[in-house]
């Protein structure tokens, strides 16, 4: 089925459930019902943290805010909890694609510096802050590499999905746009932006490189980082180790793991050699004098 202006009460009914309890199944059923890769571009709004979230149905990101309330949301609650901790905390959202967890966040954060190439997603982000009246935002219409320059954003059937490595999400086709690259270390000295506390990374297979221009920064502020490993970003790392030293000294991972029963819950684990190797997905970068704190927020999350 569609998702339209008929079939939205049944939608807002399975949303419901959804945003209460992961049940095991459901997203088989959620699927079965209304694949969201096959929906049009049916505009709607869903309530969202206190927030109003201007969503569209063919959109992923949109769709799991529609059927379960937010996407990611254990990684999302536990970056909320540790910025209510941290206090006056300052979050980078580089890859802010639609602008879901940086939404999110500006309930939390003192500030949210939201990093964005795509001009698709522009838009897209400002129509959130514009009907929450969101302040404490701020969009760098940019992305982060190890250098600056003008590099092709590869375009994929969802725009919200394209990458600046060719292959990356099956990418291939070589349908691109120009977009503006910064390197992290140059940019943040020449905006006299000298701190900030955690940091969500999700450029589609262009993490290291991200990583790569922000190590003096990353070295003095040591945030928490919460990165989405793909198999086309392994092979940016290399392996566990290579993956590492990425990072300033005495970091150690985390991942979310998934405990199936009549209900979905993730908790997290250390990483390793052999879990990097065949694992897809988030990993919380976390500094040893953080360790603690990080471990007892996720304990209640």
């Amino acid at each position: 089925m569609l998702i339209n202006k008929a079939t939205l009460p049944l939608a807002w009914a399975l949303r419901q459930v959804g945003k209460r309890v992961r049940l095991r199944g459901w997203d088989r059923l959620l699927r079965a019902l209304f694949h969201p890769d096959r929906q049009s571009h049916f505009a709607f709004r869903v309530p969202f943290n206190g927030f109003a979230y201007p969503a569209y149905a063919d959109n992923f990101v949109d769709w799991n805010v529609l059927f379960y309330g937010s996407y990611e949301r254990f990684e999302l609650k536990l970056l909320a909890a540790l910025a209510d901790r941290i206090g006056g905390a300052v979050f980078l959202d580089v890859g802010t694609n639609v602008g879901h967890h940086a939404l999110y966040m500006t309930a939390y954060a003192e500030q949210v510096h939201a990093f964005e190439p795509n001009p698709a997603m522009w838009p897209l982000i400002e129509e959130k802050l514009s009907i929450n009246g969101v302040e404490n935002l701020f969009l760098h219409r940019c992305g982060l590499g190890a250098a600056a320059g003008t590099l092709p954003l590869y375009l994929g059937h969802e725009s919200s999905r394209s990458t600046l490595v060719l292959g990356a999400n099956g990418i291939y086709s070589s349908l691109n746009v120009p977009v503006t690259i910064v390197r992290g270390d140059d940019f943040f000295h020449e905006a006299d932006f000298d701190k900030f506390h955690l940091v969500k990374l999700d450029v589609e297979g262009f993490e290291k490189y991200a990583i790569d221009g922000m190590r003096t920064q990353l070295a003095v502020c040591r945030p928490i980082l919460m990165i989405e490993i793909s198999e086309s970003g392994k092979e940016q790392f290399g392996d566990y180790t290579m993956f590492a030293k990425t990072f300033p000294a005495d970091y150690g991972f985390y991942f979310g793991h998934l405990i199936s029963g009549v209900t979905i819950r993730t908790v997290l684990r250390p990483a390793d050699e052999t879990v990097y190797g065949r694992f897809s997905g988030n990993i919380f970068c976390v500094p040893r004098e953080k360790r603690e704190l990080f471990l007892e927020v996720a304990d209640m999350s």
